[in-house]
């Protein structure tokens, strides 16, 4: 190499940018930040993201596959609107799933875990008496995060994990609607069963109370579809 040249800066794959593409859109998509039913055009996103058409391309068709997205006749490409049926019956799956982590995971925890669910109940209550008490979404994930995390089952991890966009993508578009109250006994419930030290408990509490939880907010979703069919 001449001694006047730099080093060369190795080409990013075009797997790379297609999975760094996918990393972006779905982070925009599931925190809400691209809205259901938005136009997702190659050129607009290439240009945006500073990449050519081909891995664009690429990541939308995946994110189509994961449900994010729909192709449309077209051939072009929507932010998919949320099915509150198929979510509904991925809620029920997802929660069986995280009792069953939350059972897994009980000979592993500690009181540090025990407390900061703790902690979380009583933020929640805490802040139950605001003017507009809502429901910080982080919440909802980060509480099943704490099973999911010390469970040490890659299979059942990796099986949540496409279910998880889902329903974080609910979350983060009406968990905040929720009552914070409401939450907070949900959570009560589980922080209650993980320090009673019964996996049978901390596994049944989870699935129950998490199911429901995410019905609330799928309730929420489906009133806001209702006023909106009403302005119309």
């Amino acid at each position: 190499m001449p001694a006047s040249e730099g080093p060369l800066v190795p080409h990013p794959s075009a797997a790379a940018l297609s999975d760094g593409v996918h990393r972006q859109l779905e982070r925009e998509i599931v925190d809400g930040r691209l809205a259901p039913g938005a136009a997702l055009r190659e050129a607009e996103v290439a240009e945006r993201l500073g990449v050519s058409r081909t891995p664009v391309r690429e990541a939308l068709r995946r994110l189509a596959e994961s449900g994010l997205v729909r192709i449309e006749a077209s051939r072009s490409y929507r932010v998919a609107p949320l099915d509150l049926d198929l979510l509904a019956e991925t809620a029920v799956v997802f929660c069986a799933m995280a009792g069953l982590a939350a059972r897994l995971a009980q000979p592993h925890l500690t009181d540090v875990e025990v407390e900061w669910l703790a902690s979380a109940e009583r933020r929640a209550f805490g802040e139950a008496a605001e003017p507009q008490p809502v429901v910080d979404p982080l919440f909802g994930i980060g509480v099943l995060d704490v099973f999911v995390d010390l469970c040490d089952n890659a299979v059942l991890v990796a099986s949540m994990a496409r279910l998880r966009l889902q329903i974080r993508r609910a979350f983060n578009l009406f968990g905040p609607e929720v009552p914070r109250l409401l939450f907070a006994e949900r959570l009560g419930a589980i922080v209650a069963a993980a320090r009673s030290r019964d996996p049978e408990l901390l596994e049944t509490t989870v699935r129950v109370h998490g199911e429901q939880f995410v019905l609330d907010v799928i309730e929420l979703a489906r009133q806001d579809a209702r006023r909106d069919d009403g302005a119309r």
